[in-house]
């Protein structure tokens, strides 16, 4: 009988033992797959939801925008065992083994999507940009031909496109030219950002150094010509208007769009088909002057193809942006990262991750 204790207070040991492993923790493996499952999810229901206003936008319908500002993914994972072994000393015909186990898992993710109204909305998508919050991205590797093509809605005497300005369009001739010449002097290292922060603003600096690149010195010539810029110059001031402060040639003023323009001005460029226009469900389709292409090229169709880099279903007519366009999709990234600086920085806090578990 001594023996037959032994055992028993063994293998109870050992169904406890069980019991106890079950509990061990799975917070840091799902934290390893779950950071980036949510980050892939919220970066792609983000495109997909500027590409449906966009398109809304295109047939006169009022935009409406959803920020997620908080994820909770709460998971639980119970595991139980049980085992014993019963053997009666006066038959082995009466001896037994059991071994019992279950597991139960739990995953609750909840989402808080706060709608963008009233005061928000006004400040994230009615206000017009500071060029001190924006230029910075061209030191950070953003284009500056696409980035001032998308916010800026004059660049000194030169002037962007409206979306309301009808099929002769009001931009100047050389806006585009001057991009480009731009663009130029910033892959050549010789277009510099720098910020000042002062007590209560911040001002913004642009230099055309060609020192170390001679060979676009011409180049920087013609972009201080068209700007009305003294070429001796060393530093010019961005500042935010239509008409320099000083007469001293030393300023480019700058009128940047609002988000709510800068969106307005793409989906005035979207593909629609010639019956809607027709039955002026839509405006006709309008181009920046030289431009043979919009900023973003949006397809439409009845079916979407395999693999879009964005699509959205409106008014029972798929719309997308295909995978192997990459200046659209560099383009299209850019607005993403002009509706982050006008929603985080002015009201709106970003998604908030958290995972219990247990």
């Amino acid at each position: 009988m001594q023996r037959h204790s032994r055992r028993q207070a063994l293998f109870h040991g050992l169904g406890l033992g069980l019991g106890l492993g079950g509990c061990a923790s799975i917070g840091p493996g799902r934290l390893n797959d779950d950071q980036l499952d949510y980050a892939r999810v919220i970066a792609n229901s983000g495109k997909r939801q500027t590409l449906f206003n966009l398109v809304r936008l295109r047939f006169g319908e009022p935009p409406s925008f959803l920020a997620v500002s908080q994820v909770v993914s709460g998971y639980s994972l119970q595991n139980t065992a049980q085992g014993n072994f019963q053997i009666n000393p006066s038959g082995a015909v009466n001896s037994f083994w059991a071994l019992l186990g279950s597991t139960q898992y739990t995953d609750r993710p909840t989402f808080t999507l706060d709608p963008i109204t009233g005061d928000r909305f006004v400040e994230a998508y009615m206000r017009p940009f500071a060029p001190a919050s924006v230029l910075p991205m061209i030191d950070g590797g953003v284009p500056v031909d696409l980035l001032f093509r998308l916010m800026a809605q004059s660049v000194g005497p030169l002037q962007n496109t409206h979306p309301l300005g009808g099929p002769n369009r009001s931009g100047s001739p050389e806006f585009l030219q001057m991009l480009a010449w731009l663009r130029d002097l910033q892959e050549g290292g010789a277009l510099r950002v720098r910020v000042r922060k002062e007590r209560d603003s911040q001002r913004v600096f642009v230099t055309l150094d060609t020192s170390r690149a001679p060979r676009l010195r011409q180049t920087a010539d013609q972009v201080y010509r068209l700007l009305g810029i003294d070429p001796a110059t060393r530093e010019i001031e961005v500042i935010y208007g239509v008409v320099p402060s000083t007469p001293r040639g030393r300023e480019i003023p700058v009128l940047t769009r609002s988000l709510l323009n800068v969106l307005y001005a793409v989906a005035a460029e979207i593909e629609v088909a010639d019956a809607d226009v027709a039955a002026d469900r839509a405006a006709p389709t309008l181009r920046e002057a030289g431009s043979p292409r919009a900023m973003i090229v949006i397809r439409s169709g009845p079916r979407v193809p395999d693999h879009p880099y964005a699509e959205v279903k409106v008014r029972d007519r798929w719309y997308w942006i295909t995978d192997e366009d990459y200046q659209s999709k560099l383009t299209f990234t850019i607005l993403e990262l002009l509706k982050r600086i006008a929603e985080g920085g002015r009201g709106t806090a970003p998604p908030v991750l958290t995972i219990p578990t247990g």
